[in-house]
């Protein structure tokens, strides 16, 4: 069902949602306390099975400003698109159904972009409950202010998708679309294209946007509340066809990011489709049978592959261009021994360190 309204909000609110019976009325209740009242939500139900139809349907009622799609599954880059589609605010943003949002978010949000020259992006932190139940604290890398397009050039772009050398696993900018609220204008023109691509589908969204916005504001407040721990968090499923996900989610950024005669960009486009594969070994030794299934089901997919090496080398540090090298003869197996010994290593350590800490005590 869907409303139409007369006057346009200032923020459209969606929230694609599959599956979620047990998180879509926390997220949904965290979005209705909000202390700014001029917004709609648009709750996109992408062929749920469970409850979640019912639980949305339920919601209408509480509130005029939501209104619900309920569609067949087609996946969340969909889902997001529907919504999209559907918004009429000046600004979107959304939100996993299985995440909370700070009261006071859409309020700081608008004071900073009810301005004559406003920004077309509003970023800011995030806090993620990780699989050891603690809380992160992901506050913007960047200064808190206004970037018009020539801070962006120099203090942004260069490290917006990764940093070179740098070993923490977030990048400069997020590649998540819930710590950022985009001028509706702008993302109409920079949405996920391909349906097909069901992991990363909304960092191509996010630096698209980020890439062609003329002003951002980076705000270190934290408003975000990522649930890792959540049953339906894609993290925990295991995804036969992460491969070629990774390597559609590559050509779409090199697609509508690369190739404009911007060296970093295409290096940090390169560093991240090394990763991607790094992630597929990872993937495959934390839910794969074995690792002598794991590779083999490997060697099915570099089979067609028809390009040498695997990515680009160009950017990669020399441990990442050894990877990429070792994938590219095809010596998965191997990756995989050695990964597998690394990671017995550092979980026997860990546990070394942590007995040694007790004795202590």
């Amino acid at each position: 069902m869907y409303i139409e309204k007369s006057k346009k909000p200032f923020f459209s609110i969606i929230v694609p949602t599959y599956n979620n019976e047990k998180e879509i009325e926390k997220c949904v209740k965290s979005i209705l306390s909000q202390t700014y009242t001029d917004w709609e939500l648009v709750i996109v139900n992408d062929g749920s099975t469970d409850a979640t139809d019912e639980i949305c349907n339920r919601i209408i009622d509480q509130d005029n400003r939501v209104n619900v799609i309920h569609k067949k599954n087609e996946g969340v880059a969909a889902a997001r698109n529907d919504g999209l589609f559907r918004a009429v605010g000046k600004y979107v943003y959304f939100v996993d159904a299985d995440d909370c949002i700070d009261r006071r978010l859409l309020q700081e949000a608008f004071n900073i972009l009810n301005k004559s020259d406003a920004p077309e992006i509003f970023v800011f932190g995030i806090e993620i409950l990780t699989e050891s139940c603690k809380n992160v604290s992901y506050p913007c890398f960047f200064e808190s202010g206004l970037y018009p397009k020539e801070r962006l050039r120099r203090e942004v772009y260069p490290k917006m998708m990764c940093s070179r050398g740098r070993k923490n696993w977030m990048p400069k900018v997020s590649s998540y679309l819930c710590d950022k609220i985009i001028l509706r204008d702008l993302c109409m023109k920079h949405y996920c294209r391909d349906m097909q691509i069901f992991m990363g589908e909304e960092s191509v969204v996010a630096y698209e946007c980020m890439y062609f916005a003329e002003q951002v504001f980076f705000s270190s407040q934290i408003f975000y509340f990522y649930n890792m721990m959540s049953e339906s968090s894609m993290h925990r499923r295991y995804y036969d066809n992460l491969f070629e996900n990774n390597i559609r989610l590559s050509q779409y950024y090199r697609t509508y990011l690369g190739g404009n005669d911007d060296y970093e960009m295409d290096c940090q486009i390169n560093i991240r489709e090394c990763r991607g594969y790094k992630y597929v070994i990872r993937h495959e030794l934390e839910f794969g049978s074995s690792v002598y299934q794991s590779a083999k089901h490997l060697s099915k997919k570099m089979k067609k592959m028809k390009k040498w090496p695997l990515c680009p080398l160009r950017g990669l540090s020399f441990y990442d261009r050894c990877f990429i090298i070792l994938m590219s003869f095809r010596l998965q197996y191997f990756i995989l021994i050695l990964l597998k010994i690394f990671i017995m290593v550092s979980s026997f350590q860990r546990r070394f360190k942590s007995k040694l800490a007790k004795d202590r005590y």
